[in-house]
């Protein structure tokens, strides 16, 4: 199931996106760099997520909104749009210098 489709077909669970964008950037204010899926998905959970909201918030770590070098899209613009729906005026994404996944 992707995240770009759950508010766009009908059955799919609405994610929250104005709370997980806010949540996101109250964790990368508290901890730039160094997080791991466990500590992500840890700090999801103890911001209150769950069901669809987590996975949502899991998958800004494993598949981060990513805006290239040039200003393109990477990863994210579908997930983007609905963020920016939600009235989210923030929201971490990838750094494009740096980021790499530790399972790569």
């Amino acid at each position: 199931m992707e995240s770009n489709n759950w508010r766009l077909r009908e059955g799919y669970p609405a994610v929250d996106w104005l709370t997980v964008a806010n949540l996101s950037v109250m964790a990368v204010q508290d901890q730039a760099k160094g997080w791991d899926l466990d500590t992500w998905n840890r700090r999801g959970d103890e911001g209150g997520l769950f069901g669809p909201d987590l996975l949502a918030w899991i998958e800004l770590l494993s598949r981060p909104l990513d805006v290239g070098r040039s200003g393109t899209w990477v990863n994210g613009r579908h997930r983007a749009a609905l963020i920016a729906v939600s009235g989210a005026l923030h929201i971490a994404v990838a750094d494009p210098q740096s980021w790499r996944s530790d399972w790569d």
